[in-house]
């Protein structure tokens, strides 16, 4: 016998982890897709909505990576959804603010977004919600 005969991939939690994504990610897909959105850019929009924000603080709150945030802020800056311009504070940091265009589109969305978030969260059930913020959290403190 191998020892890869031992593995059995439909058990690696790395795989039960990424089926869950698919399974809870599908419906907010199909939500947003019609506003010609993916789930980060929505996020990134719910963010600026509320304040204006950099880029780097916004990719470290969403944990998105450089180029996925990026891409993502090119999308919506051509979709007229945000306002990029350089740091007050800092020449070097690009501030992003919502425009107007852009909140009309959260106002549409979010009661939407909410109403689906809702009915996710009842599916899920509260218990397994926690389970989830403890396994993150384990995650996060461990030296793995």
């Amino acid at each position: 016998m191998e020892p890869f005969d031992l593995i059995q991939p439909q058990h690696c939690l790395n795989a039960k982890v990424r089926r869950i994504h698919r399974l809870l990610n599908a419906p907010y897909q199909k939500l947003i897709k019609p506003y010609g959105l993916k789930g980060s850019m929505l996020s990134i929009l719910f963010m600026v909505g509320k304040a204006e924000l950099n880029q780097k603080s916004i990719a470290q709150q969403l944990v998105l990576d450089e180029s996925t945030m990026s891409r993502d802020l090119k999308k919506l800056e051509s979709m007229g959804l945000i306002e990029r311009k350089r740091g007050r504070s800092d020449s070097r940091n690009i501030d992003i603010s919502i425009s107007h265009k852009g909140s009309v589109l959260l106002n549409e969305v979010a009661p939407k977004w909410a109403a689906l978030h809702e009915r996710m969260t009842q599916v899920a059930g509260d218990d397994q919600i926690e389970a989830l913020n403890e396994m993150m959290k384990n995650l996060e403190n461990s030296i793995i």
